[in-house]
């Protein structure tokens, strides 16, 4: 049945009228200087799971991370395993997926309202010079207190020999953050944006927004084996998901299709998510008994890789939508210590 229709306030588009249910979710597009609660605290809890992985990361042999080299202790293979599904399934394939979702979301607000001189000059001093001062300075001194001592090395020689080189940790989503915020910028130059839509974001798109993250990331991934090393650690093994998702975040915020997400269309990613987390955890959970290495998953032409690629393109746009739909019904509070975290959380991130 349609919605009966109200004139707006400013006299000009007509307003749906909502159900109750439907106003408290309803998220308008931010003025200037305002924050989105349930976004600030979407981005603290998602840079708390980032911290709390890597700390368990450093005790496993799960992934990468440079702590592993000296742990003092291990975790037991039973242990292990359970990390690692929960890893996988509880965000670790949507989770960077999710952050350049919301990227985009502010990304496209951001340029309206500065323009794109001043938004370029805050990018680049609010991106630009944290990600330079921790892969030339920050980051080699760190890997250098660690593995210097052992490697009998200088610093120089540790730094010039890294892998990848200009390594940066955990700073690589900001400076490919960085590449996006300023090739949206260029791209929207040679070719400005169209007028907004006034067609609704449905299901098929997202269906086909899936199936094409899944198929680039399975033929990147041929040569690019997920979690390889590539120049200043950009994850270009991760760009098909990464640019899709930023790009339905800019889209988005255009065209008004998430404030808030459909209620059919969380649903229905709800759905997709926990199908394809079974799915997900038990290739995972499956690889051991059958003599898998891990690596099968990462990348390569194989059946494996394929299964894992598109799964990965189910969560990365499924998983997303359901968080935001959820952060935005029950997570839109705030209070003291939730706006101390989300101010506090950009420099937790790179500590």
């Amino acid at each position: 049945m349609a919605r009966p229709v109200v004139p707006s306030d400013r006299g000009t588009d007509p307003v749906p009228v909502l159900a109750p249910a439907e106003r408290r979710a309803v998220v308008r597009r931010p003025t200037v200087g305002e924050r989105l609660a349930y976004l600030d605290n979407l981005k603290t809890l998602l840079i708390a799971g980032i911290i709390a992985s890597h700390a368990i990361n450093g005790y496993a042999e799960f992934g990468s991370w440079i702590y592993q080299d000296f742990r003092e202790g291990s975790l037991s293979p039973a242990v292990e395993l359970i990390f690692v599904i929960a890893n996988v399934t509880l965000g670790g394939l949507f989770l960077m997926a999710l952050f350049f979702l919301i990227s985009g979301l502010l990304t496209h607000d951001s340029l309206e309202r500065k323009g794109p001189s001043r938004f370029v000059s805050d990018r680049l001093l609010r991106l630009g010079v944290p990600f330079a001062a921790y892969t030339l300075v920050v980051w080699p001194l760190l890997e250098y207190s660690l593995f210097g001592p052992f490697r009998h090395r200088g610093f120089w020689d540790s730094y010039l020999d890294s892998d990848p080189y200009l390594d940066n940790g955990p700073m690589w989503f900001v400076g490919v953050l960085l590449l996006f915020s300023l090739g949206l910028v260029g791209w929207w130059r040679l070719r400005p944006p169209p007028a907004p839509s006034t067609g609704p974001l449905r299901w098929r798109h997202l269906v086909l927004l899936a199936l094409a993250v899944g198929l680039t990331t399975f033929a990147v991934r041929i040569g690019l084996l997920a979690d390889s090393n590539q120049f200043l650690n950009l994850h270009v093994w991760g760009w098909p998901e990464y640019l899709a998702m930023f790009g339905l975040g800019v889209l988005a915020a255009r065209n008004g299709w998430l404030r808030p997400v459909p209620r059919d269309l969380a649903r229905r990613c709800g759905i997709a998510t926990v199908v394809a987390m079974l799915l997900v955890g038990s290739f995972v959970g499956s690889a051991e008994p059958l003599g898998l290495d891990e690596e099968v998953f990462f990348g390569g032409f194989g059946p494996l890789a394929f299964l894992a690629a598109m799964g990965e393109g189910v969560l990365a746009v499924a998983a997303t939508l359901w968080v935001l739909a959820f952060v935005q019904r029950h997570l839109n509070g705030t209070g003291r210590l939730r706006k101390a975290a989300a101010r506090s959380s950009y420099a937790a991130f790179m500590l």
